[in-house]
């Protein structure tokens, strides 16, 4: 690869940062792992600043909220809020991954929308102590469709590459 090539570089990392979350798959206890791969999302995003900075702002708060959701397991003064902070945190994301796929030329997507069904169903359900399973498995379903979006985001890198 092109070291020189930016904009392949954000696409790829932004591909592989969503796969990882992806592979995740639970919603609970994975803040240390989520926070690693968002750092290496915004650094990606960081890339694609001389075209736009909305990823990066997105990508930033991000870290904010899960460098919080890490603090917050030990007992911190944030424990109270966590399932707000998880929620905002993947609608961040969502909001990243449709203004990634619109600085990638594919803003018509459908993918944002079949995102957004098991993102607001884990939303709803998250609040609700006796739909903890279907808050999981909601939340598993939207991991699934963060790998479409891994490979939309790889599909960029290699046009990106190809083009340079």
């Amino acid at each position: 690869m092109d070291k020189r090539n930016r904009l392949a570089l954000a696409y790829l990392l932004a591909g592989i940062s969503a796969a990882g979350r992806a592979l995740l798959a639970v919603p609970e206890n994975t803040q240390l792992q989520e926070l690693s791969l968002t750092v290496l999302a915004v650094v990606g995003y960081l890339l694609l600043c001389r075209n736009t900075v909305l990823p990066f702002v997105c990508g930033a708060v991000q870290l904010v909220l899960e460098l919080i959701l890490c603090g917050s397991q030990t007992g911190g003064v944030w424990t109270w809020l966590m399932p707000a902070l998880r929620v905002a945190d993947l609608w961040l994301l969502l909001l990243t991954v449709v203004l990634m796929l619109r600085q990638a030329g594919q803003p018509g997507r459908v993918m944002p929308a079949v995102a957004a069904v098991p993102l607001a169903v884990y939303t709803v359900a998250h609040f609700l102590p006796r739909a903890v399973m279907v808050a999981a498995v909601s939340f598993v379903v939207f991991s699934v469709v963060l790998l479409w979006y891994a490979v939309l985001m790889i599909r960029a890198y290699n046009a990106a590459r190809v083009k340079k």
